[in-house]
């Protein structure tokens, strides 16, 4: 996937309102802590004809075929963080910067900027006039600031505890310290964008989907007082 830099957008385009006026399309983030089913919401999406950016899955792409990501990776961790193959040592990143907190924010900034480039070239090729970045990191990487509304995908603990130990094979504990490095994460998004999405697995989540698409002010009102209230 090829990464465009030739993009001229300020911070007030980004956070213009409900359609973004440098696209006029409205972004409309996906997000949700680990094993609550944010992949599930997007798979439905996508088969309804919507697309959806995974930033996550992106992000390592990005890594491996853009040649200013990797200078930039190189310039901050050393040439040698590529093999000789050229493939990014991800073993090798990951010792680094997770000793060295100065060092990781360093290369989430590039890799978060490279991400918003990249959406920002998938947001302009596509047809629809909606389009859904999926991320669990939409508040500190900035990405909420361009979303018009922010779906959080919610379960309680034991189903999603279940979901990942079934997925995952962790053990429980593993899986808590996961959700506990999250804890924070979504307290950086802006409260009045958040609509919550129950993946209980009780709901039923298509119709709940389709109502939220095809119903917006009414869910928005209903979803954020709820979330504000918990």
């Amino acid at each position: 996937m090829a990464l465009s830099r030739n993009l001229d957008i300020t911070k007030q385009d980004l956070t213009a309102g409900a359609v973004d006026s440098a696209l006029d399309k409205e972004i409309i983030g996906i997000t949700g802590g680990i094993g609550s089913g944010k992949s599930v919401v997007s798979r439905i999406l996508r088969l309804n004809g919507f697309p959806v950016y995974d930033c996550d899955s992106e992000a390592r792409i990005l890594m491996e075929s853009s040649a200013m990501l990797k200078s930039d990776l190189c310039a901050i961790l050393g040439n040698d963080i590529y093999t000789d193959s050229c493939h990014l040592d991800r073993k090798r990143m990951a010792g680094l910067i997770f000793s060295d907190h100065q060092l990781l924010m360093r290369v989430n900034k590039v890799v978060h900027s490279a991400v918003k480039d990249d959406f920002m070239r998938f947001a302009r090729e596509v047809v629809s006039r909606k389009v859904f970045c999926e991320s669990a990191i939409l508040g500190s990487s900035g990405f909420a600031d361009m979303c018009s509304r922010i779906w959080l995908v919610e379960a309680p603990e034991f189903v999603r505890i279940n979901r990942v130990r079934h997925r995952n094979g962790m053990d429980e504990e593993e899986i808590r310290q996961r959700m506990y490095a999250q804890r924070d994460e979504f307290s950086l998004l802006p409260s009045g964008k958040i609509v919550c999405v129950p993946n209980d697995g009780m709901t039923e989540l298509l119709p709940f989907i389709l109502g939220l698409l095809h119903d917006v002010s009414k869910n928005i009102t209903k979803h954020t007082e709820r979330f504000q209230k918990t």
